[in-house]
């Protein structure tokens, strides 16, 4: 047993196995924490299987998710991206958390993140890979389709990208979202009134909260949209809209001059698009945008 008290500036925190019926689940935290070693994942700093079964974690002075406000977009994306490190480190070493939902991850006033409770995650190296039938894994919320209602199924890292994908939204709106209620439309931009959202909606969230794992992003897939989208939410890009930065001196901002129309012939089938001329009001630069511009 370690001597806890051999450091006094490190703080601690004591977790205790209430429900005997879930030792396997006590027994499984125990081993994922011992294996992965991150600073976004709670260490086990001592244990003990038999009666009463308990272990020691460190302390984290720190809100879950479940108790902060939302996120302003940029914020977001700083946290989500600390998170998808996490999450990738941990499938690294083979092991799937399987159960990421907000009172599960703990956020400080620097967006630094810490994950929590591994008690329902599925190692890689396991000689099967189906869940247990029967009983549901993770929250009704944040838990991918393909486990729920105690469904067996192939266990996948993707089950963690569509948690993360539930995250996100979570972290911008403050609002916990069923799998039906998303439809893979601009509603986020439409409820926080920023068009820039388009960008988390279509590059993101179409790739995460989606019925079949194989349609899903790997987390480094998702990651690397997280870096898009921040970028271009930080330099204000909006598409085809006044108030973009300029794309040649980066440093005004467009106006609209004027809009127009082209006929466009392509194989099949003709149609008239729109354009808006923009014009920067620091270098003059001019650039023509699609008014419906895809994303």
């Amino acid at each position: 047993m370690r001597d806890l008290h051999s450091n006094t500036n490190e703080r601690w925190a004591l977790k205790r196995l209430k429900n005997h019926d879930r030792v396997s689940r006590f027994e499984r935290e125990i081993k994922a924490c011992q294996k992965l070693h991150h600073p976004g994942i709670a260490p086990i700093l001592d244990y003990s299987l038999s009666q009463p079964a308990y272990f020691v974690t460190k302390h984290y002075p720190w809100p879950s998710l479940s108790e902060c406000q939302p996120l302003p977009p940029l914020e977001a994306l700083k946290t989500f991206l600390k998170l998808c490190d996490t999450v990738a480190y941990a499938h690294q070493h083979g092991v799937v958390h399987r159960d990421l939902k907000p009172e599960n991850i703990l956020l400080s006033e620097n967006q630094d993140v810490v994950v929590l409770d591994f008690g329902l995650c599925y190692f890689e190296d396991e000689e099967h890979r189906l869940t247990e039938t029967m009983e549901q894994v993770g929250s009704r919320f944040f838990i991918a389709p393909e486990f729920e209602s105690g469904r067996a199924d192939v266990v996948t890292p993707q089950a963690d990208t569509y948690a993360l994908g539930k995250l996100l939204y979570f972290l911008l709106s403050g609002k916990r979202i069923a799998r039906e209620a998303f439809t893979g439309e601009d509603e986020l931009s439409h409820l926080l009134k920023n068009p820039q959202l388009l960008y988390v909606t279509e590059k993101m969230l179409a790739k995460a909260i989606t019925e079949h794992p194989r349609d899903r992003y790997t987390i480094p897939e998702l990651r690397d949209a997280a870096v898009q989208v921040k970028q271009l939410i930080s330099e204000h890009y909006y598409p085809g809209r006044e108030g973009a930065k300029c794309r040649f001196c980066g440093e005004g901002q467009y106006k609209k001059a004027s809009s127009m129309s082209l006929h466009v012939r392509v194989p099949g089938r003709e149609k008239n698009v729109g354009f808006d001329i923009l014009i920067c009001e620091h270098c003059r630069n001019v650039q023509w945008f699609n008014t419906e511009p895809s994303i």
